[in-house]
């Protein structure tokens, strides 16, 4: 009547937990949750025997990588001449997500600064949004268009009647000429009512 399980063992014999895991705790001083939790962190598996003094130095390995990035100053870098050996850990200030605080606020005040040039100079007239010039730069096409496009309607009956080709050049040429410098002279006005 001894039933097998799926393992192949008999049910009677029970599977305990080899210990290692309590033994550790005890070891480190610590609850069993907080050694299960540490040793699943650094990659150790606790049902097999492994090394105390090997998880020791994981874990403080760990702890250690934790607090790299807060191990820097909290006010500026430190100089160049201050990292002769090369850490990789000690990188580019712009790189990291930790900046310092006063680099941080000395960002901040560049860009302030750089907006309130900007306002500057398109109040002063020296600089114009991309937007404003998309619009009058539609609104002048639109009126350039119109202009051109009235002609033919204007001039379809008198150049039904000529036959001279010179007349018609001269024609042509004269009423787009009329049609440019009236939309120029428009133009001329509307600044000089909106300057």
């Amino acid at each position: 009547m001894n039933r097998l399980l799926d393992g192949g063992r008999p049910m009677d014999d029970k599977r305990s937990r080899p210990g290692y895991l309590t033994k550790y705790a005890k070891h480190a001083g610590m609850s069993i949750a907080s050694a299960s939790e540490a040793l699943r962190r650094v990659g150790i598996d606790y049902m097999e025997p492994f090394d105390f003094a090997d998880a020791d130095r994981r874990r403080e390995a760990a702890r250690h990588a934790d607090r790299v990035p807060f191990s820097k100053p909290v006010y500026g870098q430190s100089d160049a001449g201050a990292n002769p050996a090369g850490d990789p850990l000690d990188t580019d200030p712009h790189d990291s997500p930790l900046q310092s605080f006063s680099e941080a606020q000395t960002r901040e005040r560049h860009f302030k600064a750089k907006l309130a040039e900007l306002e500057f100079l398109e109040r002063s007239g020296s600089l114009v949004s991309v937007e404003k010039v998309e619009a009058e730069a539609f609104r002048i096409g639109r009126q350039v268009r119109d202009a051109l496009l009235n002609l033919p309607d204007r001039l379809a009956g008198v150049f039904a009647a000529e036959t001279d080709q010179r007349k018609i050049h001269d024609s042509l040429t004269k009423e787009i000429r009329q049609a440019l410098e009236a939309l120029a002279e428009g133009e001329s006005d509307r600044r000089e009512c909106h300057g």
